[in-house]
């Protein structure tokens, strides 16, 4: 992609307290996009964070300790101040809540962001941060209801990278899964809110074609591995582990699941319709956002094992409706979440004041 004018010679400091999920990996994914059209970053990390890496293809790394301590929390706040200004950027942005405490203080040579893809939690209490840009309005929304002020918040959403044409995905028998089966994926941390108990009450429910392949970690992994047992669904109920890149086996799945009880955006709708699949969601926030139901995907009410049921045995009886449902949900993601269009709104909002 050639290197857009407008952002030429640009600098941006980022501050993530982050480990490993999609957040993360849309961090990467942002900086890399800036670094395509000429921003120079760095970018203040913990330290020995599996992408570490990645990241460092295209944006400067600097790994430092963030003490709890609150006479240390000034000295490296006061450290990351001096190294931003070293490195020239004008402009910081905080990833997620915790990343406001150690952002510098803002003035006529420093401008501060706060970005949340996830609820809103103690960002209000720095007064260190000056604009807030959230992924979904119902992020904003909770801001502003707990006191921020409306002119000081954005929404910006998410894109995803575009799957290489010579993709490979990945062979059904190396999981256990037959080539005639119908796979549905359900992608995130095995914790409650993403309920991945759902998506395994539902493969009990459906037909001996139907598997499930669960990708993730968390704490509830040995929970919905014994709840497999209990219903019988072993051999059709597929724990793949954390994956790094999920996209190969996106493209092998069938029907993308987004069961969640609260989910601030739904990341995996858009990876989805990224790799061509029909998505079947619960009516959480974010998900009630990005779908129309009917058209780019289908929703049920929250914790409904019925109506997530009912959902996928509709994409499973009417090919017609999910091969629509496939075309208009990347139709959708190419209009709305493409990474022209997410990068132009992120620089119009970061630099507008540099």
């Amino acid at each position: 992609m050639a290197t857009d004018a407008h952002l030429h010679l640009k600098k941006l400091a980022h501050i993530h307290l982050g480990v490993d999920g999609g957040a993360e990996r849309f961090f990467v994914r942002l900086t890399r996009a800036f670094a395509k059209r000429g921003v120079e970053q760095i970018a203040f990390i913990r330290k020995d964070r599996p992408w570490r890496d990645e990241l460092a293809e295209h944006c400067e790394v600097r790994e430092m300790t963030f003490s709890r301590s609150h006479i240390k929390r000034h000295v490296i706040r006061w450290n990351i101040a001096r190294q931003i200004k070293s490195f020239g950027a004008r402009v910081t942005m905080g990833w997620m809540s915790p990343a406001s405490k150690w952002l510098p203080k803002p003035g006529p040579d420093m401008h501060t962001f706060l970005r949340l893809g996830d609820w809103p939690d103690g960002f209000h209490t720095y007064g260190n941060v000056e604009q807030l840009i959230g992924n979904t309005p119902e992020i904003i929304r909770q801001a502003i209801e707990m006191g921020w002020p409306e002119e000081r918040a954005h929404v910006i959403s998410n894109f995803v990278d575009p799957l290489p044409e010579d993709m490979r995905s990945v062979n059904r028998a190396d999981y256990n899964t037959p080539d005639n089966a119908t796979v549905l994926i359900h992608l995130g941390r095995f914790v409650q809110r993403k309920r991945f108990d759902l998506a395994i009450e539902a493969v009990a429910r459906l037909p001996e074609t139907v598997h499930a392949w669960l990708i993730g970690d968390g704490e509830l992994l040995d929970d919905m591995k014994e709840l497999a047992k209990k219903r019988g669904v072993t051999d059709r109920v597929h724990f793949l582990g954390w994956q790094r890149d999920p996209a190969p086996f996106l493209k092998a799945a069938d029907i993308l699941l987004c069961p969640t009880d609260d989910e601030p955006l739904g990341n995996v709708v858009l990876e989805g319709w990224n790799a061509g699949l029909p998505v079947v969601a619960t009516a959480s926030p974010g998900p009630s956002w990005l779908i129309e139901h009917g058209k780019t995907g289908l929703l049920s009410p929250c914790g409904d094992v019925d109506g997530l049921v009912g959902s996928i045995e509709r994409m499973l009886g009417d090919k017609d409706l999910a091969k629509k449902m496939k075309v208009a949900g990347a139709a959708w993601l190419e209009r709305e979440y493409s990474e022209t269009g997410i990068v132009a709104k992120y620089d119009a909002r970061l630099f507008s004041g540099t």
